[in-house]
């Protein structure tokens, strides 16, 4: 037993070795970002990030003391905890996914705020996140949390950051990660990690959590990213970047990897280190944390470069596909048989959108959202061309109470600060005519993440509503277009495929406008699979900000 204990701390001993190695931070600007590519590409990309890293992993790792890899997919690692674990929570404990669709944030607004809190005093405080906050205060800012309505905006206005110490919410911000019931890093990955990073070289190492990064479902690489550049950021503001760095990823490891450290009895997260744990010594355990901690801070340095497509990548992929936006001329042209001419284009996409609202089948989705219908069509791949997106486009429908066509229609075209949440900031490239124009706006979802730009063509239109006679309903319609200055806007830029706001008067409770919006966007840097499960949520959570901003007197109007 000795000899064996001998050998295993040799063995440790030369992986601390590898792993103690200066890390340096890289970056290729001659590699594609990842927020660039529309889904059809960051499907393929996940799928061949997969493949390559299970590849790596068979060539270098040995058989006899690796796990089973080979059960690794994209619907796996796609899938949710079972829903008994987040029951009757709120924000702490909630999967990333359920509470974007519950809410519409990727992030709770009190963590993105206590986030840019710390990082604002992250030069002031020596030994951040080190030392403990008080035990009573933390529990009281974790009950604020969990108390406020981030639907509502309410903890933008009661929660007061400057009233805590920054020790208190930065171990609030750890916990939050904690406990997440499906982690940041799944605990497939962190076993496969585990295995992998003591077998290759550091460059190897690099590429293998490259990989890594890619392949993880998109709302949690979003939120990882943010976290990444949030301890990056921490470590650069509190001075010796690469030992706080170090200090931090020792820190973070529980919070980011399914590893020992979290383990109790009473939590709801797959532990997959207890069924071998009579077999590993303390030793070995240690060994562990020491390769998990080296990869987030490996993670934590590269940040930059895990947002970038591997060039070997890039090129058997043939990333990016090319976009298909127009000119506003060539989209005319195209549609009016080559001839320019605006009307008939307005008559026509508006004819053929009344008429798909009409024919298509759209399933409908159950959600527990207010008064809001939410509903899905999936194109087949017969529908759509190989490269075109395809995207399943969204139905929702809202009632809103005391208004009409006209309030609503002017809110949705000029004043969607007040129902986006995500809005950042607008402006019209081009008035074509009152109701015609080309405009460019930018929505932000993470602060630590880049915001998505759009460049549409937009009118509205009165028809006459098919549902009730002698009244006028208003279709609002947008396209994506290509632009000169759509060079100067930030971030990555979007592709809206089809939008659309019917606004017409309820034909069911008088005084009542109703909107129906059909929706099918590409925000890129996000895979189908975020479409198909998040975007109608997002929506709804829209409609409905846009039926508060008349039914609720606290709305500010800026």
């Amino acid at each position: 037993m000795g000899r064996q204990q001998r050998v295993r701390r040799e063995e440790t001993d030369q992986t601390n070795l590898q792993l103690n190695e200066v890390i340096t931070m890289r970056t290729n600007t001659n590699e594609i970002n990842i927020h660039l590519l529309l889904s059809n590409d960051i499907n393929r990309l996940r799928e061949a990030a997969l493949s390559k890293l299970l590849k790596l992993t068979q060539q270098n790792c040995n058989h006899d003391t690796m796990h089973n890899h080979e059960t690794i997919t994209l619907a796996k690692l796609n899938k949710l905890p079972k829903s008994i674990t987040w029951k009757g929570k709120r924000v702490f404990g909630v999967p990333l996914r359920v509470y974007q669709q519950t809410t519409g944030q990727i992030l709770p607004v009190a963590i993105t705020n206590a986030l840019q809190y710390v990082r604002m005093n992250a030069g002031k405080c020596e030994g951040l996140f080190r030392k403990p906050g008080v035990k009573s205060k933390i529990d009281r800012l974790r009950s604020q949390i969990e108390t406020t309505n981030d639907f509502s905006g309410e903890s933008l206005e009661t929660i007061k950051f400057d009233e805590y110490q920054p020790f208190v919410v930065a171990d609030v911000i750890r916990q939050y990660f904690r406990e997440l019931p499906e982690c940041l890093m799944p605990p497939s990955i962190t076993r496969l990690l585990c295995d992998l990073l003591k077998c290759v070289s550091q460059e190897e190492q690099l590429l293998a959590i490259r990989y890594t990064f890619l392949l993880l479902p998109d709302e949690t690489r979003d939120v990882l990213e943010t976290i990444l550049r949030f301890l990056l950021d921490v470590s650069i503001r509190s001075g010796n970047s690469q030992t706080t760095c170090r200090s931090l990823a020792r820190i973070f490891v529980p919070s980011v990897f399914q590893s020992y450290h979290d383990m109790h009895t009473t939590t709801s997260k797959v532990l997959w280190w207890k069924w071998k744990k009579d077999k590993l010594d303390a030793i070995q355990q240690e060994s562990e944390r020491l390769t998990l901690e080296h990869c987030l801070m490996t993670m934590i340095l590269n940040v930059d470069l895990l947002c970038r497509v591997p060039s070997s990548v890039t090129d058997e992929l043939k990333l990016p596909t090319a976009r298909k936006t127009k000119r506003l001329d060539d989209l005319v042209r195209t549609a009016c048989n080559g001839e320019f001419h605006m009307k008939k284009y307005i008559a026509k996409d508006s004819e053929q959108f009344l008429q798909r609202l009409s024919n298509t089948k759209f399933k409908n989705i159950p959600t527990n959202l207010d008064s809001v219908h939410v509903a899905i069509h999936k194109p087949s791949s017969l529908d759509c061309d190989k490269d075109e997106i395809n995207l399943p486009m969204w139905k929702c429908s809202i009632d809103i109470p005391n208004t009409n066509v006209k309030q609503v229609s002017q809110r949705i075209l000029h004043e969607r600060y007040l129902w986006d949440n995500h809005f950042a900031e607008s402006r019209t490239v081009e008035k074509i005519d009152d109701d015609k124009e080309i405009v460019q706006y930018v929505l932000n979802f993470l602060d630590l993440v880049p915001v998505r730009s759009f460049c549409e063509f937009r009118f509205s239109k009165k028809i006459a509503s098919r549902s009730i006679p002698d009244t006028n309903a208003m279709l609002i319609s947008a396209v994506s277009i290509d632009h000169l200055q759509n060079h100067f806007l930030p971030g990555s830029i979007g592709v809206t495929k089809d939008m659309h706001y019917y606004i017409t008067p309820s034909t069911t409770q008088p005084g009542y406008t109703t909107v129906i919006q059909v929706a099918s966007v590409d925000f890129s840097g996000r895979s189908s699979q975020w479409y198909e499960n998040v975007f109608g949520c997002l929506l709804a959570h829209n409609l409905i900000s846009l039926r508060d901003t008349f039914t609720n007197s606290k709305i500010a109007k800026v």
